[in-house]
């Protein structure tokens, strides 16, 4: 899919436009063209920025230690059966039940039977039958057989099967959650220092991505969202996806760099400059994204849901941070990394 978006891009799209400017079409108000806009000092309100980031994730960090005191919870965060290992059973029943009418009904008959609290038991219904996936801890084959029991006794079940999710595969998908986030923010580092010929290009957008990280990582601490496959998808995409608008940004800061020359105009208003020139264009780019995510959100079944909402909070957190965190954070690095420099060197010369 990436590498068709790249094709159509770079060659269709060009075709196509080339068809309308032979046909006439040459109205600049058909392709785009709008007056410049009016520069906004982001370097200058970037610090309301940095405290307003700083405050959600330490609020996401705050109720790490509130979620594990939470006997509904019992863990820094809401672990899925993936991740904490234990018994999912698929039971189906005579007529479909919605995940409220489940939660009412059927999780306290099964609750009571295997002798674990409401909060370390999770429904899913499966889409289009009658079927309801109960996740459970590790069971014994005497709880899984009184859960059985009790829900013959209390409903018509047509079908009943259980399968244990080993805990040696989950500790593994928890390390690999970690590894995976971390390789490629290496990479990009790597990536992004060689291709701008500047580490601190690198090393603002990895922090970035960090931090776009961080805003889902609140998110599923507070809004309680389950951590399972759907938690490493989400991050990577967020991951994959943030760093383009930030890579937009700075290409225009290192095309501005040679055609406002730094040493006639401040480089605080160079970072201005390009970060008004590529406002539009970030904002139409992730908006667009967004609606997206919005319509899979109202269409898709839970497992689905929780997944279109986290995306939707990575892309917003994504736009915010691209716009109002990565250039300031590369023109503080850029000026007082600099300075810092140039007053050791200073010093090791005397």
């Amino acid at each position: 899919g990436i590498l068709l978006s790249m094709f159509s891009a770079l060659v269709i799209t060009k075709l196509l436009l080339n068809a309308f400017i032979q046909l006439g079409v040459t109205n600049p108000k058909f392709y785009g063209t709008i007056p410049e806009r009016k520069s906004h000092d982001y370097v200058k309100n970037s610090k309301f920025c940095f405290i307003f980031s700083a405050l959600v994730i330490i609020a996401g960090l705050v109720f790490l230690p509130i979620n594990k005191a939470n006997t509904n919870i019992g863990h820094v965060l809401n672990f899925s059966m993936e991740f904490m290992g234990g018994t999912s059973m698929t039971v189906e029943f005579d007529k479909q039940y919605t995940l409220a009418e489940a939660e009412q009904e059927i999780l306290p008959v099964v609750s009571e039977a295997i002798g674990i609290s409401d909060g370390e038991i999770q429904l899913q219904n499966v889409q289009d039958s009658n079927s309801i996936i109960i996740k459970t801890p590790q069971l014994s084959l005497d709880q899984r057989n009184a859960a059985e029991s009790a829900l013959r006794e209390a409903f018509t079940i047509n079908d009943f099967s259980t399968e244990n999710i080993s805990s040696t595969v989950s500790s593994e998908m928890q390390r690999d959650a970690i590894l995976s986030v971390i390789v490629a923010s290496i990479l990009m580092l790597i990536y992004i220092a060689f291709r701008f010929k500047d580490v601190r290009f690198g090393a603002s957008a990895v922090l970035a991505l960090l931090h776009d990280v961080m805003f889902v990582f609140t998110l599923y601490a507070v809004a309680h969202l389950s951590v399972g496959n759907t938690f490493i998808a989400c991050m990577l995409t967020i991951v994959g996806y943030s760093i383009n608008a930030t890579i937009i940004i700075f290409d225009r800061i290192r095309e501005n760099l040679k055609i406002m020359d730094p040493k006639k105009t401040p480089l605080k208003d160079i970072v201005n400059t390009s970060i008004t020139q590529t406002f539009t264009r970030s904002i139409y780019t992730n908006l667009t994204t967004f609606v997206m995510v919005l319509v899979l959100y109202i269409v898709g079944v839970s497992a689905i849901q929780e997944f279109a909402l986290a995306l939707m909070v990575g892309v917003l957190g994504g736009t915010y941070s691209s716009i109002c965190i990565t250039g300031p954070l590369w023109y503080y690095m850029r000026t007082k990394l600099t300075k810092k420099e140039k007053a050791k060197a200073a010093q090791a010369a005397k």
